[in-house]
């Protein structure tokens, strides 16, 4: 899902070289990551991994975590009613899982596409902001189970709707994408060269660029495509959506007492009916929520 990539120093690659030299495969860092007693959930037995994460959560008492709000709606976005405020369906997830955990929950602002090196320099214990769970990024960082899926949508301009009606019907056009998304894959595996893949630094700017005639479509998740095209009359989501997956919350590969922890309040909200609340709440609710263990409840 947001924000332009800032320029890293040397020095800061050294130290994420060090940090990710465990990983075994070569491969760098940007490739890898960017392509009970206390009646508190999720208490019991996390302490066992022995790492030291989860008493560090706990002995701050505040779990930081890594997310952009610019041009990042539906997942966390400045409030059109009130600039100062954030809001969005991952920071009502976030605060449910704090309240369950026993901590606060605090958000620390970054670009989209640079929120791992912040994980990976340890200023936040964990990123929630629609990062799609792949087999490459988990080279370099360990997710929860998922929290959401997905499924990849087609805009195109109003006038074209007759015109194109999939992604085939696109082959050779330029097709605005969020850099670094899983949306850039699905373009490259369906054989769109680099030069036809217009990255953008958030979730917004591909739709004013498609108005602008800069660009034939864009491809996003469908969340994304409805919050910026749903209701503008210039714009028109194609219906049929393809190419699903799930996003995860994104921790350390180390921090294991951690990630239980978050793994296994993520299970009583999905099981107690809160993460179907939260996603009906959004208008983001769909049945496939059941396929990851999501219940329809009461909250």
């Amino acid at each position: 899902m947001l924000r332009l990539n800032q320029a890293v120093s040397l020095s800061f690659l050294a130290v994420l070289a060090l940090v990710l030299a465990g990983c075994g495969d070569g491969k760098k860092t940007e490739l890898l990551v960017k392509t009970g007693a206390s009646g508190k959930t999720g208490d019991a037995g996390a302490a066992k991994a022995g790492d030291g994460s989860l008493e560090r959560v706990k002995k701050a008492e505040v779990l930081k975590w890594g997310a952009d709000p610019s041009g990042g709606a539906p997942f966390v976005y400045f409030d059109d009613k009130d600039t100062s405020k954030i809001i969005g369906f991952e920071m009502d997830i976030m605060e449910k899982l704090a309240t369950h955990a026993g901590y606060k929950s605090e958000m620390s602002k970054g670009d989209w596409d640079n929120l791992p090196d912040l994980l990976l320099a340890k200023r936040v214990d964990v990123i929630v902001n629609g990062y799609e769970i792949t087999e490459e990024r988990k080279n370099a960082v360990s997710f929860s189970e998922p929290y959401y899926v997905y499924e990849q949508q087609l805009t195109v301009r109003a006038e074209d709707k007759d015109k194109y009606k999939s992604l085939d019907d696109l082959k050779g056009k330029k097709v605005g994408t969020l850099k670094n998304a899983e949306a850039n894959n699905v373009l490259k595996e369906a054989g769109w060269i680099k030069d036809l893949i217009m990255e953008h630094p958030d979730s917004q700017s591909p739709y004013e660029d498609l108005i602008l005639k800069r660009t034939d479509a864009v491809l996003q998740e469908s969340i994304i495509a409805e919050f910026y095209a749903g209701k503008d009359q210039k714009l028109y989501n194609i219906p049929k959506t393809f190419s699903s997956g799930q996003y995860g919350v994104m921790v350390r590969l180390e921090d294991k007492a951690l990630l239980d922890n978050v793994n296994r309040i993520l299970r009583v909200m999905k099981e107690n009916g809160e993460l179907a609340a939260i996603y009906k709440k959004w208008g983001i609710w769909t049945e496939r929520q059941k396929e990851i263990g999501i219940k329809e409840g009461a909250k």
